[in-house]
């Protein structure tokens, strides 16, 4: 796996609602999850848009986004450019930081609703995030 050097510059909450009165107790929820990356044109940062929705009897019981923005080093920028690709382990790596970031929102965004109980399960990145993403430059 590639090294490339990095800090969390930024997390931002783009969307977050709750829906607690749609609630139904017994039944079964699913939450639908996806990832979205983006680079900077120098690519000296990365974003990583992590997107959970709660479904119940489809109806939206909560809905979660979370920005993270990753400054890349210098040393890393020129690692990427000469790949041509932010690496596939790289991408899981950012969303295992973005959902660890996003159970901790939903949590404190949640506590003392009848959705508190509710808690992000765990994913399995490697099947979330399959490809690299190719730079175009």
């Amino acid at each position: 796996m590639t090294t490339i050097p990095y800090r969390i510059s930024g997390i931002k909450t783009t969307q977050f609602a709750l829906f607690p009165e749609k609630f139904i107790n017994g039944r079964e929820i699913t939450v639908q999850t996806s990832f979205t990356f983006g680079y900077s044109e120098g690519l000296d940062s990365i974003r990583c848009i992590s997107n959970f929705e709660y479904i119940q009897d489809d109806d939206i019981l909560m809905i979660s986004e979370i920005q993270c923005t990753f400054d890349i080093s210098p040393e890393g920028s020129a690692e990427l450019i000469e790949l041509r690709k932010v690496p596939v382990d790289f991408l899981r790596y950012m969303a295992t930081i973005a959902t660890g970031t996003a159970r901790g929102i939903i949590h404190a965004k949640s506590e003392g609703t009848i959705l508190s109980a509710i808690i992000l399960p765990p994913i399995n990145l490697i099947e979330a995030i399959k490809d690299d993403l190719p730079i175009n430059q």
